[in-house]
């Protein structure tokens, strides 16, 4: 009888705890949806008249303790009716969509939102209708290539402490506003950014130490996939413990095919004591597949695609890939089609001597000859590094720069075969506009820039002024160029790389792409302040090809794919670079 009793109540219970998650839930997104309405729409807030931030920690009370959707909607009310009333419309030219991107703006969430009563929806749709329409936006970059986003406060708690509850609400609030009005790619992204935040709320809200909500900053952040937010991992203070990456192994690796594979032998005594050669692949890290960990970091890094993501595995320095909380690990390796178990060693702090092998292999592998003369790497063949355009200048003075590269160029037009490596990122923004300026053609454009639509937040505009895309005052003068031109890429092509990639497949039609698939962040980059000392970087104008071909997440077009074998990863050599070098010989 008891029993019977009892099951009701708990069911009963039950059912009240689930809708009161659920209320809480709606209630914080919706509040955050109506906050980021009002930063970004009302001409309050969108000049400064009023702050944003103190705004929302103002009124956060009401809306915490709000239990119904009576009192919610009197909160949000109460907030809205502290601004001025809009206006009238501050201007009735009518809006021309052909030129902007219109896929990321969403304003279903008024209707579809349940928790919104009439009254508040009238108030918000009010606000939208005579929006701020003005160029200077308080909360946007006066000029389209300007990194940092303005007047968004830094909030510095101690490390050691967690970030107090309404601040880690006003960072999920932030960051939702980010996908929204800012990050013209959230279209693109693998999950519905609404679902998403919905997810993470709860998170947050019961995120009881720093370490909790780090990594539920990079969880959301990498939900972007945007390669400029993957170094938002640097900022976090607990990565170590978060990605439990405490330790190096004495080997090098690249993964290939969700297994890890033995590059380089960096300290030969702790690798024979594990019976680890070179060409080994390691397929489980303590018991965690190779695979089940890419999963794992691909939900803690954001990175535009997976080509990109194992790009950042595989760089030694970075330390993501190895599970290394304790001093070893159980492996298990695959060898001649057999699989063998053992415990890796990893490289120990005060272990100066192995330090000492570990700093000379990322040295030598570091080593690149410097000089301002061109490079001439095969017979009749000049190889341009993106990341090393510097030196033709560097010691140069200003008033013979032009005449420099004007030698330089005319001289390499002579050249057989030119090849530019761009695996990197430009050392000097210069140096592709000579390249312009010397084989260019007046009025070929390469590409489709769109960036944030002040008169709408939300939608992006087309620019298509020359300046966007080229340096003011540099006339071409189609110089021919009968030789080949060979462009390598890969994931360290990125941002401006990739712009720069663009603009050359433009300025050498004929030219042939090969590589693996580039980082898939082009477009400037943006970077916000998120509670807690944290600043958020990401994509904030988004690049397309003349034909509408996106290029983010994709990143560059490519003609001939080069993915090098297990055999030709372990020569050491630099297979990409060899294939160039083939492709320019065989004409």
């Amino acid at each position: 009888m008891r029993i019977t009793i009892l099951l009701p109540l708990f069911i009963i219970c039950s059912v009240h705890t689930f809708s009161q998650t659920t209320f809480d839930t709606k209630k914080k997104y919706s509040y955050f949806k109506a906050w980021n309405w009002l930063k970004y729409y009302h001409p309050d807030l969108a000049t400064g008249k009023v702050k944003a931030d103190s705004l929302f920690l103002k009124h956060w009370p009401a809306i915490n303790q709000a239990k119904e959707s009576k009192s919610f909607n009197q909160a949000v009310l109460q907030m809205i009716n502290t601004l001025t009333p809009p206006a009238a419309k501050a201007t009735d030219k009518p809006t021309d969509t052909t030129g902007l991107l219109l896929q990321n703006l969403d304003t279903t969430w008024l209707t579809k939102e349940s928790l919104i009563m009439p009254a508040l929806r009238i108030k918000l749709r009010q606000v939208y209708s005579n929006r701020f329409q003005g160029d200077d936006h308080y909360y946007i970059p006066a000029k389209n290539y300007e990194t940092e986003i303005p007047n968004e406060p830094v909030y510095a708690f101690t490390d050691s402490l967690n970030v107090p509850y309404e601040y880690r609400m006003l960072a999920l609030a932030k960051i939702q506003g980010t996908g929204d009005y800012l990050f013209p790619h959230k279209y693109l992204m693998d999950k519905d950014w609404n679902t998403t935040v919905l997810h993470f709320i709860p998170l947050f809200t019961t995120s009881n130490t720093r370490r909790q909500y780090e990594k539920c900053l990079l969880q959301i952040t990498a939900a972007f996939k945007d390669s400029h937010t993957y170094k938002f991992y640097s900022a976090i203070k607990n990565r170590k413990a978060i990605f439990r990456s405490q330790h190096y192994p004495p080997f090098d690796y690249q993964v290939v095919d969700n297994k890890i594979l033995v590059t380089h032998i960096i300290i030969p005594e702790l690798c024979k004591k594990a019976g680890i050669e070179k060409g080994d692949l390691i397929t489980t890290l303590s018991g965690v597949s190779v695979e089940e960990r890419i999963k794992e970091l691909a939900g803690l890094l954001s990175t535009s695609n997976k080509t990109t993501l194992l790009h950042k595995l595989n760089t030694y320095t970075n330390n993501f890939l190895f599970i290394a909380d304790k001093p070893s690990i159980t492996v298990n390796i695959l060898r001649n089609n057999k699989t063998i178990k053992t415990e890796l060693p990893y490289i120990q702090l005060k272990d100066t001597g192995y330090l000492r092998m570990l700093n000379n292999h990322l040295t030598r592998k570091g080593e690149g000859v410097w000089s301002d003369e061109l490079d001439y790497i095969s017979a009749g063949i000049i190889h341009f590094k993106i990341d090393e355009a510097f030196r033709f200048i560097q010691k140069v003075p200003d008033e013979k720069i032009d005449r420099t590269m004007d030698s330089l160029l005319t001289l390499a037009s002579t050249a057989r075969g030119i090849i530019f490596d761009m695996r990197g990122y430009p050392d000097w923004g210069g140096f592709i506009s000579y390249l312009y300026k010397k084989f260019g053609r007046k009025g070929e454009t390469y590409g489709r820039y769109y960036t944030v639509n002040k008169e709408n937040m939300g939608t992006y505009k087309y620019l298509s002024q020359d300046d966007v895309y080229f340096v003011p005052g540099v006339n071409p003068e189609n110089t021919p160029y009968t030789g080949e031109v060979v462009i390598i890429v890969n994931p360290d092509t990125r941002s401006m790389s990739e712009w720069n990639t663009m603009q050359l497949q433009m300025i050498f039609p004929n030219s042939i792409t090969i590589g693996q698939q580039t980082s898939g962040g082009d477009g400037d980059e943006r970077m916000i302040n998120i509670p807690g000392n944290y600043v958020m970087p990401f994509t904030g104008n988004a690049v397309f090809y003349p034909d509408g071909t996106v290029a983010q997440r994709k990143g560059v077009k490519i003609d001939i794919p080069v993915y090098p074998t297990i055999p030709e990863i372990l020569t050491g050599k630099d297979i990409p670079l060899i294939k160039a070098i083939e492709l320019i010989n065989k004409k």
